[in-house]
């Protein structure tokens, strides 16, 4: 029914409340009407309910289905109401018109990629090497070839855009020009972290290197970062 499950305490039912409340419910409108229900408990079960028809768990599945549709979200509820009108008691369904008249439908993002577009834009050349920012250098597949000629112009002549993220430098993301795919560029040192490294931890990582170290770099600042 694509239903997500998240743990609870053992043994605290206010963690559960309105799950707990709905198969209520969902039992007492529903479930104990169909054959071979056993109830919540042994008194509740009957005399011998194995007796009786069986579901399977896709038939049972479409009985729910169609009883929250037919049934629960056209049942007036109590905790519905429109504190301008009172005495108003609506059902889930009334509810939803009703809100849907006041505030109208919200259009959610469909792209999942969208949040690369909300990342900090930076704009390089392309060398053999592949991509280099804040001194890191960055390739992987789907990089254009050293020589591609960029198709962006004005300031930006010859560059090509990265997105950053500055919580996490150990990858930068590049969208393809002819097919709109991203793609993950890594740092050359980021398996060496295994983690998320941000902008200003490494940074701080330099400094401790540059103090320790003659001749430091990236690997041996990060390194040190991840001991202390």
């Amino acid at each position: 029914m694509g239903i997500s499950i998240q743990p609870t305490r053992l043994r605290t039912g206010r963690d559960k409340g309105p799950v707990e409340r709905y198969f209520r419910t969902l039992r007492e409108g529903l479930l104990q009407v169909l054959p071979g229900c056993k109830g919540p408990d042994i008194h509740s079960r009957g005399e011998s309910p194995e007796d009786d028809a069986f579901f399977f768990l896709d038939e049972l599945e479409a009985i729910i289905r169609e009883w929250t549709a037919a049934v629960y979200h056209c049942r007036p509820h109590a905790g519905l109401v429109d504190p301008g009108v009172p005495g108003l008691r609506m059902s889930p369904a009334q509810m939803f018109e009703h809100g849907m008249a006041r505030a109208g439908h919200i259009e959610a993002p469909r792209d999942r990629d969208l949040a690369f577009e909300f990342l900090q834009t930076m704009w390089r050349t392309i060398q053999h090497y592949g991509v280099e920012i804040g001194r890191r250098r960055y390739s992987g597949p789907g990089l254009p070839k050293p020589g591609i000629r960029s198709p962006y112009g004005g300031s930006v002549k010859y560059g090509w855009p990265f997105q950053v993220d500055p919580d996490d430098v150990t990858r930068i993301y590049f969208r393809d020009v002819d097919t709109r795919v991203w793609h993950t560029l890594t740092w050359e040192h980021a398996p060496a972290t295994h983690m998320p490294l941000s902008e200003d931890a490494l940074v701080f990582a330099r400094k401790l290197a540059a103090a320790k170290y003659r001749y430091p770099d990236d690997r041996l600042a990060v390194a040190d970062l991840l001991e202390r």
